[in-house]
């Protein structure tokens, strides 16, 4: 089981001691039943209820109470310990992942895997641990019904054992269908990112407005039907238990003094011990649905981590300085790279092509939309493996190896770009040099850098890209790639990104490549590479 797998760590010790602490508190609660019983009996009698029996009592309580919770708080910190590594063990895998993996799994898929299956094992897991032990509490208290008439132990035993059955291969075939919830639920949330996500075209257009409400409305009816049949066959499953318990009393009472001589003199002891297994029962039976959510969840997570394992190519150690740097001329030959459906055909196609970056110039790549200009921007970074080609920097290929030292020399700012509230990486950064960074983009009456952080990233689309800039800036690498990113600047800063930024970057030696639609400026790049359909051709600058 992958809940069990989950749980499992080099040292046993802590799980001996989990044990250990949760059979007391079960034993505990057993000798509580038979105090209990016991005077029970002798108020029955008229007989005096000792102070000593009071005192055991007490004691017996006390001893049960601090067993109990010490077993819930270690089980607990032992679930949530193991978790908070699944976290940092699918958060490690994918921030190694490549690109294309992650596109293809998706921002709602990840989202359901990673956090909400996760945060819910967070919550559903300290509610099997207490199952858990309430199984050795039921344990305990068959034992004690052993001390008091072997006979009876045998058929309660068996009769627990052969309902707990019963339900058990019942639950076994809804957790069939309840593992198709949670691609419902994904679905959902990727049609529910739509409405934040395009926000601003559904309110202008009122008829994809109500289109995307109706897809969503179906998707969410859908999600509703499943749930709601699941819901019904396990209250069935539920009234099914209920049934069993009242059955078990049933059985105490009514068939088992037929059977057996004597036995009416312990019919009460049985019966009361009867009752308590009522609790454990039903805390055992309500956890099988918490238990199959949780080994559907894990499931989930580790087919995302199989997944992720079958992307991700050889885990290298971290280098200081790429090789890489310092380069001279960066030669792409033959490359060609292929987006495709489910079934392996090819949707759109870039390359082949053949490209030189030298260091120093500054190339704009032009074409109209859907060319595949932002497709070989990623391929020439390493963010994209190619299909086909290779890459060579100063004529050494760059290899799987060594692809992360290649991209080590870039700096990107793409369309979809995430701006970070925090300068990470760059802990030695110069706030002085930041503060004229920030003077430079004209932010300084919006935003200020604290210990590395912005004090706010809550700003117009342009104003973000130049926040983006002041981090890019400041990673000082070899190579810029800039996606469009006059494009939501004004006039000013337009003309200050073609006229200043770049020429300051050139100065400076780096390489900078950008795409732009801005033919009124493509006078200001050293060459100009024109895309169409994935090919290449060299424009005129």
């Amino acid at each position: 089981m992958l809940l069990l797998r989950l749980l499992e760590m080099d040292s046993r010790s802590a799980y001996r001691g989990i044990l250990l602490i949760t059979s007391l508190a079960g034993l505990g609660n057993a000798v509580l039943i038979g105090l209990i019983n016991h005077v029970a009996e002798l108020a029955a009698h008229n007989e005096p209820i000792t102070f000593q029996l009071l005192l055991l009592y007490i004691c017996a309580f006390a001893f049960f109470y601090i067993a109990n919770r010490a077993s819930l708080k270690e089980a607990n910190r032992l679930v949530q310990e193991r978790l908070g590594e699944l976290r940092l063990r699918v958060a490690g895998k994918i921030r190694k992942s490549p690109l294309r993996a992650l596109e293809r799994v998706g921002h709602g898929e990840l989202f359901a895997v990673f956090a909400q299956e996760i945060n819910h094992l967070s919550q559903d897991l300290p509610l099997l641990v207490s199952a858990a032990q309430n199984a050795f509490v039921l344990v305990f208290i068959l034992f004690y019904i052993a001390t008091v008439s072997l006979p009876s132990f045998i058929v309660l035993t068996a009769f627990t054992a052969l309902g707990l059955f019963i339900f058990w291969r019942r639950r076994v075939a809804l957790n069939r269908d309840l593992a198709k919830i949670y691609h419902y639920e994904a679905a959902m949330l990727d049609s529910m990112a739509s409405f934040t996500e395009g926000f601003q075209e559904i309110r202008l257009n009122a008829d994809k407005n109500d289109a995307l409400f109706r897809s969503f409305t179906g998707v969410v009816s859908e999600l509703e039907t499943a749930v709601v049949g699941i819901g019904a066959r396990w209250l069935i499953l539920l009234q099914f238990s209920n049934a069993f318990l009242y059955a078990m009393v049933g059985v105490v009472i009514f068939v088992l003094p037929i059977f057996f001589q004597g036995y009416t003199d312990s019919i009460f002891k049985i019966a009361a011990a009867a009752i308590f297994c009522v609790g454990p029962i039903t805390t055992i039976t309500g956890a099988t649905h918490i238990f199959a959510k949780a080994e559907i969840g894990l499931r989930h997570v580790h087919n995302l981590e199989q997944m992720l394992d079958q992307a991700a190519g050889p885990d290298l150690p971290l280098v200081e300085t790429s090789r890489y740097a310092g380069f001279r001329r960066i030669d792409y030959e033959g490359i060609a790279f292929s987006y495709r459906d489910a079934e392996g055909q090819a949707l759109f196609t870039s390359g082949p092509w053949d490209l030189t970056l030298h260091r120093g110039e500054v190339l704009f790549l032009t074409g109209g939309n859907g060319s595949g200009k932002s497709t070989a921007m990623k391929l020439m970074c390493g963010l994209y493996a190619p299909d086909a080609g290779r890459i060579l920097v100063d004529g050494e290929p760059v290899t799987e190896q060594t692809t992360q030292e290649f991209r080590e020399c870039f700096s990107a700012i793409f369309p979809d770009f995430h701006l970070f509230d925090r300068l990470h990486g760059l802990v030695d950064v110069d706030p002085a040099q930041v503060a004229i960074l920030i003077e430079r983009m004209e932010l300084a009456d919006k935003v200020t850098v604290t210990d590395g952080r912005f004090s706010t990233v809550d700003l117009s689309t342009g104003q973000r890209k130049r926040l983006a800039m002041i981090g890019s800036l400041l990673e000082d690498r070899e190579i810029y790639f800039f996606d469009e990113w006059a494009a939501d600047q004004d006039a000013h800063f337009r003309d200050a990104f073609y006229t200043e930024i770049l020429a300051d970057l050139k100065q400076r030696g780096k390489t900078v490549v950008a795409i732009t639609h801005d033919d009124r400026y493509w006078t200001y790049c050293d060459r100009r590479i024109v895309l169409d359909l994935g090919s290449m051709q060299p424009g005129s600058a």
